[in-house]
């Protein structure tokens, strides 16, 4: 019972701040084009939809986009991991084939022209992807994993790059992953 009416008292404290601070926010973001247009850019983040204005890209070719990211990622995850230099130079050639027959399965995929900047970028991603698979290839044959993995390392950065560009259109599926890697 002794406690009862210092809760009571700091409870009523904390509804009449709540209530005033609520209503002064309320009264800034009226007042405030920069609150206004921030939540406006939070509401349209929340919904998925693209923040700079350009519609989404169509269902189909997301549909069609990760059709294909799915079976490159089938056929990545059934090359055998070695631990040779042979082996490594045997499984990054079967990494750069899946990753060439990627590269035309989606090379023919017509792609919405909003975002064809972004589009243009995932084609050079894969062309960038395959000239450094080469070099790894041609590393490990000639034994030299250091090198090797030197170049491995450069398909972690350009996924790194290229994960920014795959999520935003809504291709997490299409995103580059462990099993691309040589190594």
């Amino acid at each position: 019972m002794k406690f009862l009416l210092p809760l009571a008292l700091a409870g009523m404290t904390i509804w009449l701040f709540g209530s005033h601070a609520k209503s002064a926010v309320q009264d800034a973001t009226a007042k405030s084009p920069a609150l206004t247009a921030v939540g406006d850019l939070m509401k349209t983040a929340a919904s998925g939809k693209p923040l700079d204005g350009r519609p989404a890209p169509s269902d189909r070719w997301v549909r069609r986009m990760t059709a294909a990211c799915v079976e490159r990622e089938r056929h990545l995850a059934s090359v055998p991991r070695v631990a040779s230099a042979d082996g490594v130079a045997r499984r990054g050639t079967r990494i750069l084939a899946v990753h060439r027959a990627y590269a035309r399965r989606i090379g023919s995929i017509r792609a919405p022209s909003e975002w064809k900047p972004e589009v243009l970028s995932i084609q050079g991603f894969n062309r960038e992807q395959q000239t450094i698979l080469r070099r790894v290839v041609a590393a490990a044959r000639s034994s030299n994993l250091g090198s090797a993995m030197q170049e491995a390392m450069a398909l972690r950065e350009l996924a790194g790059r290229a994960n920014t560009v795959f999520l935003p259109l809504g291709l997490d599926r299409c995103a580059f992953g462990v099993s691309g890697m040589p190594l």
